[in-house]
């Protein structure tokens, strides 16, 4: 699945800097925004199929 989505220009310029900056991708800064997003939410993990197995 390819994410395509927009942000605030301040959001944008905030990546910008901080790929430009601290030598990251922006899919790296994605990534683990989301993970993070996922685990104060207690959104179970998923296996390496990508399928989520609830307890």
């Amino acid at each position: 699945m390819q994410l395509n989505t927009r942000v605030l220009a301040s959001t944008e310029a905030r990546l910008n800097w901080l790929v430009k900056n601290r030598n990251v991708s922006v899919t790296s800064v994605v990534d683990v925004a989301l993970q993070e997003l996922f685990d104060r939410h207690h959104v179970p993990p998923a296996d390496i199929e990508g399928r989520i197995v609830e307890q």
